[in-house]
């Protein structure tokens, strides 16, 4: 376990006695075996040292490893709440909740308003230590732990009272109160103590003159010095939390006095040579004449002996544990479709989700997903409204929209559930900005590189000097989220070569996570021959209806089969949604072929399985474009999963998925893919080998269970080990060199 401590109290060269305390505690959990560093915050010098101890929070946290944050006094807790990627203990100390005291001994008014917003910071932190029962009833939920500060026993320790006095110089024939504070301390109540040692000595109640022993900027091995050479150590203040002094002079067996403040009544009770007093002269010097007059034998220190650094130490280690079981949180931000349509983004869900995390989702409302927060299987959905680009001077309100919803939502999961990373699954290439601040908290950032932006922007808005423009802000876009990421996720090699050759991400740094359907459900299906209505052959094509997908090509070589080779006998019939569908059923009445041509829309994933097992063949006739030629379709391995010969355009990586799953027609040629979808129909036990040959290639390399690995390991590699027992990434499935039409981009 490794633990970064944050605090405003801690020893330095200029303050050696400060926060000794912390470095105690510090000190002993280090020795029970737990890895800890400190970012000490030197507050003392200025405010602003705790803006800048934010920014070395984040750096610490980036290259640290750390389980948990442990933040000690409220202050240091306000800048560990800066952050959600790991959970955080404050450890509040007394004038955190109390307030500061002012001249009058009673809490500034601007204190109070800072001691009401450290309380209220006890809700929103993993878990709270304090130091008293009276500390715990000030919190809004009195639910803290109650762990006193421990005691160094080995150096706080009874010596001998004469060679104590010697090694300070001190007078052998005095008394000595110890008071073990500054004597400007206002809440200390020093004035009382003077006024009651006057009067003690004006009425000569002891044998010897009493003198005050202050101390102030001793390193703490000297400490116990002083506590040895005194008689007696008086604590007047007005409150505390539980104070350290009380039970270090007490492991010294030094006799003590002190106010009803903290848990000394609890320290004190049945103890002789001490008592408890009120913060008045008067019953303070009542208070001194009983110690001095109390002649038992000191045995306080026995009663010390469970405030041990070390039995401390253990119990602050207890809670680090049951923290450190906190399950880690992924939020991932989808813009282009809503989840779990999204099949690939719910499938990386589930698998993140059985791996020990919490998973969020941010995403669009479209079609019958309209809940604005849903949870399915344990995973939380945050959808927002989102209106569809339909021209180019829509995406920049598309996308304004989305970005606006994202950082909205995102600000709500992290601080009412907290996250660790950030999974962005483009289109387009601006999650990065919803990302950015949050990297700036620790949280980690994931690029799931779903589409080429550059390639898609041409795909869409063709060539010309606005285009020109459009293609530049994208590769800038493109290259600023390569860079944010801390890790990256590629679809395929092409995708992958890209990553590193375009967006300058570190090989090591890019895993391939192939899509692929989820093979249990995706079981092929009895026929179902309504669906011929009465013809011969039915033809498959299930995906987006965009400009980029070829369905006028597809349309184009329909006509030709019905028109052109007047084949009555084959029916069709086109699976999806998208801003060109009207304009496709439109041309299909125009090209006479409506009789043969079925749209479906969108359609639930049992009926799409049914659909689809009931084709003979299936289809994908993309442009060939820089885009499709780089992308792997999810519809081609949906095709082989089912079985299903498949006739596409020669685009590389299409090629590369189904292999000899699919027969290749020439690139935008709708004459040759009628020829193609004709010569396939033609030949049977041909398509039976070919759907046969894509399964086998599914099963054993493209699946989703060999993908998981490697998601597993991505995440691995920036947050640390998963529980899942596989993380190990398989070394990516490459196609030839030659062949890589990334290469060439």
């Amino acid at each position: 376990m490794r633990v970064l401590a944050i605090t405003n109290m801690y020893p330095s060269p200029s303050r050696p006695g400060w926060g000794s305390f912390v470095y105690s505690q510090v000190e002993s959990i280090r020795n029970a075996g737990v890895e800890i560093d400190v970012l000490a915050i030197e507050g003392y010098r200025s405010r602003w040292e705790y803006l800048r101890a934010i920014w070395r929070m984040r750096r610490m946290i980036r290259q640290g490893g750390y389980d948990l944050i442990h933040a000690h006094y409220g202050l240091s807790g306000l800048v560990a709440r800066c952050q959600f990627s790991l959970p955080v203990v404050v450890s509040f100390c007394g004038d955190d909740l109390y307030g500061h005291a002012g001249p009058d001994g009673k809490p500034r008014r601007k204190s109070l308003v800072l001691a009401w917003i450290h309380r209220q910071l006890s809700r929103f932190v993993d878990a709270s230590i304090v130091k008293s029962e009276a500390m715990n009833s000030l919190l809004p939920r009195p639910e803290a732990t109650v762990i006193p500060n421990g005691v160094d026993l080995d150096l706080f320790k009874p010596m001998d009272r004469d060679s104590c006095r010697s090694s300070l110089g001190l007078e052998p024939d005095r008394l000595y109160i110890l008071f073990p504070y500054a004597p400007d301390r206002v809440r200390k109540n020093f004035s009382a103590l003077r006024d009651a040692v006057d009067r003690l000595n004006n009425e000569g109640a002891g044998t010897k003159p009493i003198e005050i022993l202050t101390v102030a900027g001793v390193p703490q091995e000297r400490i116990p010095v002083f506590m040895n050479a005194a008689d007696l150590m008086v604590l007047p203040s007005f409150w505390e939390g539980s104070p350290n002094a009380v039970k270090e002079a007490l492991a010294c067996n030094l006799k003590v006095v002190a106010t009803d403040v903290g848990d000394v009544r609890e320290r004190l009770v049945d103890l002789p040579g001490t008592s408890i007093c009120d913060p008045t002269a008067d019953s303070i010097a009542k208070g001194i004449r009983s110690v001095l007059a109390d002649n038992r034998p000191a045995r306080s220190r026995d009663a010390m002996l469970s405030l041990s650094l070390e039995q401390v130490a253990k119990r602050v280690i207890d809670i680090y544990r049951t923290l450190g079981r906190r399950r880690r949180s992924v939020l991932i931000v989808v813009e282009n479709l809503p989840v779990p349509f999204d099949r690939r983004v719910w499938q990386q869900a589930n698998a993140l989700k059985d791996s020990g995390l919490n998973v969020f989702v941010i995403c669009p409302k479209r079609g019958n997903y309209q809940k604005s927060r849903e949870v399915i299987d344990g995973i939380e959905i945050f959808r927002h409204p989102l209106p569809e680009a339909r021209t180019a001077w829509g995406y920049p309100i598309e996308y304004g929209l989305a970005l606006f919803w994202q950082f909205v939502l995102a600000i709500r999961i992290y601080v009412t559930r907290g996250f660790d990373v950030i999974h962005a699954c483009n289109p387009p290439d601006l999650i990065f900005l919803t990302a950015a601040p949050f990297k700036l908290l620790g949280v980690r950032f994931i690029f799931d590189h779903h589409d080429l932006g550059p390639e898609l922007g041409e795909a869409k808005f063709g060539s010309g000097r606005k285009a020109a423009i459009a293609q530049k802000i994208l590769r800038i876009l493109e290259r600023a989220t390569f860079r944010l990421a801390d890790a990256s996720i590629a679809t395929n090699g092409s995708y992958r070569d890209i990553a590193i050759r375009r967006g300058g991400m570190r090989p090591e740094r890019v895993y391939v996570v192939r899509s692929a359907p989820d093979q249990q459900k995706w079981q092929s299906v009895e026929a179902d021959e309504t669906l011929r209505s009465g013809a011969r052959f039915l033809v498959g094509y299930v995906g987006v209806m965009g400009s980029q997908e070829g369905l006028s090509n597809l349309l184009a070589a329909v006509s030709e089969i019905v028109n052109g080779r007047g084949r009555r006998d084959i029916r069709f019939v086109l699976i999806g949604d998208g801003p060109e569908r009207a304009s496709l059923e439109s041309e299909a009445r125009s090209l006479g072929i409506s009789e043969w041509v079925e749209f479906t829309g969108r359609v639930p994933d049992a009926d799409l399985i049914r659909i689809l097992s009931s084709c003979d063949i299936c289809v994908n006739a993309d442009i060939a474009t820089s885009f499709n030629n780089l992308s792997s379709m999810n519809k081609i391995v949906e095709y082989m999963a089912l079985g299903k010969a498949i006739v596409q355009v020669d685009l590389a990586e299409g090629r590369f998925t189904a292999m000899d799953a699919a027969l290749y027609a020439a690139a935008d040629d709708p004459i040759d893919f009628a020829e193609k979808i004709l010569e396939l129909l033609s030949d049977p036990e041909r398509m039976r080998r070919m759907g046969a040959a894509g399964q086998k290639r599914l099963n054993e390399t493209l699946a989703w269970k060999h993908q998981v690995p490697n998601l597993l390991a991505c995440y691995s590699s920036v947050i640390g080990p998963l529980t899942a027992a596989d993380t190990h990434a398989a070394p990516p499935e490459m196609m030839p060199h030659d062949l890589n039409p990334s290469a060439k981009v």
